[in-house]
């Protein structure tokens, strides 16, 4: 068991994130963030957190939706979440209204138990989500290709970095890696515009073997 309790926070605000992380870092919580919910969902099922504080309004999967999917495939640890409006919804532990009151917060992570590590657990139905959403990002990924748009493949980069070595895709995530530090130069050349069609073509091919296993 380690000394500091791990809590997973989802935000997508990066001012947000950053108070929140800071916010538990202070009440002794070691913090690990991701923003959006099917990250959030790759993250918890790693069952390295004892806590997760999740934002409802995100892109991809928003705040419900992956603590739906969570509970659905047995995920008993707490989920918190945090709205800027009145929420009632079944399945977390507790809503916070925004902004985080912090004294509240300090004591429901202080009546949160901590946990044992266990090993990942991948279902079919997280398996299949990860690749429904990675033909969306194959897809996206090809228009801004064709624009040559260089911010929105990076960001592409980084999401199918994020989760694709979980189910088995570890070259996908280095692919992804190392494309994302090349876009950061912002500049079009042409063997980037080959190594961009390249990478594409990894990710189609990845998608295309799971439709035939």
């Amino acid at each position: 068991m380690t000394t500091h309790k791990q809590i997973l926070i989802a935000e997508d605000d990066s001012f947000l994130l950053t108070l929140l992380e800071l916010q538990c870092q202070s009440l002794d919580m070691q913090t690990t963030s991701v923003v959006d919910g099917e990250q959030l969902v790759t993250a918890a099922l790693s069952y390295n957190y004892d806590i997760i504080l999740t934002d409802i309004q995100m892109p991809l999967c928003d705040g419900i939706q992956a603590m739906q999917i969570l509970r659905r495939l047995g995920y008993d640890r707490p989920i918190f979440a945090m709205s800027a409006d009145s929420l009632d919804c079944e399945g977390f532990d507790f809503i916070f209204q925004k902004p985080v009151d912090i004294t509240q917060l300090a004591e429901l992570l202080s009546d949160t138990p901590q946990h044992e590590k266990l090993p990942l657990q991948l279902s079919s139905e997280l398996t299949a989500l990860f690749y429904e959403n990675l033909a969306q990002l194959s897809q996206q990924f090809a228009r801004a290709l064709e624009n040559k748009e260089l911010s929105q493949m990076r960001q592409i980069c980084h999401k199918i970095k994020g989760g694709a070595a979980s189910f088995g895709h570890s070259n996908l995530t280095q692919l992804a890696d190392q494309l994302q530090q090349r876009l950061l130069a912002d500049c079009a050349e042409p063997n980037l515009l080959i190594e961009c069609q390249q990478f594409l073509q990894v990710t189609v091919q990845a998608g295309a073997d799971s439709e035939r296993t």
